[in-house]
């Protein structure tokens, strides 16, 4: 089943932070403040996204309010900056302090690589351990329970989400140019990487009949529109969405765009999927990412031990039968 013929790209380009680039009067005296916003115009003109851009404004926009933002970057002490990241952990979670350490590592070496200082005391951070859980995937009951309660847009994007893997932003951003006609989408990923990704033909057809259903959006504007007005729906009108479907369906547990991205995962390699081409498939850089996403039941492992037992296929020759239970 094929999608509607390509239109042309309209995608404007991103805007990035336009910062004086006058040189500083020796390394030695760079403030926090001046070498953040050349690290900000850096990754810009390198063509990091907005969205990125902004994290690493949050990240060392609350150092620069903390530490000092006049002070020289060298004058920093690597006790003093972990101090400062002990203060963090009363409010924030491990997993976040572990992003701010990683900004301000990527912070520091950019200085370092620059010339513009040496940066120790951030460049010597040690990335914190974070316990890591995996996320539940959601059951094939509370998935059909979704789809009871879903409108025609809806399932739509449920569908999708279930079959495809996509983040939030990437789904949100789809437009009618980004159908390919051998039924495939295209999207922009992180770090500005688009990729091609297969859509089978049960979403396809829940996306074809809601496009018929409703009036095609104008060119380059997103696919999925908010019932109010007409407008694009975005990332956070299809939260709201999954907020009411979880709702209606009475699911307890976490039930999110993120945790069908999970479900997809867990699915795909259940039903015969390789994690190699699952990993081109969610857009991930490397295969450590994929296995994060790979969160076997209890079940699938002892299917699957029972079909691999090394023990019980030394003795099924002798008669041995499957003893379950202790």
């Amino acid at each position: 089943m094929a999608w509607a013929p390509d239109s042309p790209d309209s995608r404007a380009p991103d805007s990035w932070l336009h910062s004086a680039w006058a040189p500083d009067s020796g390394a030695a005296g760079l403030t926090l403040r001046r070498a953040v916003e050349l690290f900000l115009a850096a990754k810009g003109a390198e063509g990091a996204s907005p969205k990125t851009i902004e994290w690493y404004r949050m990240v060392l926009g609350r150092g620069l309010r903390d530490m000092g933002a006049d002070r020289p970057l060298d004058a920093m002490t690597p006790a003093e900056v972990r101090d400062w990241l002990l203060t963090l952990r009363a409010t924030l979670s491990p997993v976040s302090v572990a992003g701010y350490v990683r900004g301000l590592k990527a912070f520091g070496n950019w200085c370092a690589a620059e010339e513009l200082a040496e940066a120790k005391a951030l460049r010597t951070l040690r990335r914190p351990r974070v316990p890591r859980k995996l996320v539940e995937p959601l059951s094939d009951e509370a998935l059909r329970r979704l789809l009871d309660g879903a409108s025609t847009r809806d399932r739509a994007i449920l569908l999708l989400f279930f079959d495809t893997g996509l983040r939030l932003s990437e789904l949100a951003a789809l437009r009618s140019a980004d159908l390919r006609p051998d039924g495939s989408v295209k999207v922009m990923g992180k770090g500005a990487r688009e990729r091609i990704v297969p859509v089978g033909s049960t979403a396809r057809q829940a996306l074809v009949r809601y496009l018929r259903a409703n009036r095609a959006p104008e060119s380059g504007a997103p696919i999925f529109r908010s019932d109010r007005g007409g407008g694009a729906l975005g990332a956070r009108g299809i939260q709201q969405a999954f907020r009411r479907l979880k709702l209606r369906a009475g699911i307890a547990g976490r039930c999110s765009p993120h945790t069908l991205r999970h479900t997809f995962a867990r699915a795909y390699l259940i039903n015969g999927g390789d994690a190699f081409s699952l990993q081109r498939i969610l857009g991930h850089a490397t295969l450590d990412m994929v296995k994060r996403y790979v969160a076997l039941a209890d079940t699938d492992l002892a299917q699957r031990h029972r079909a691999a037992s090394p023990a019980d296929r030394l003795l099924s020759a002798s008669g041995s039968r499957d003893q379950r239970g202790w």
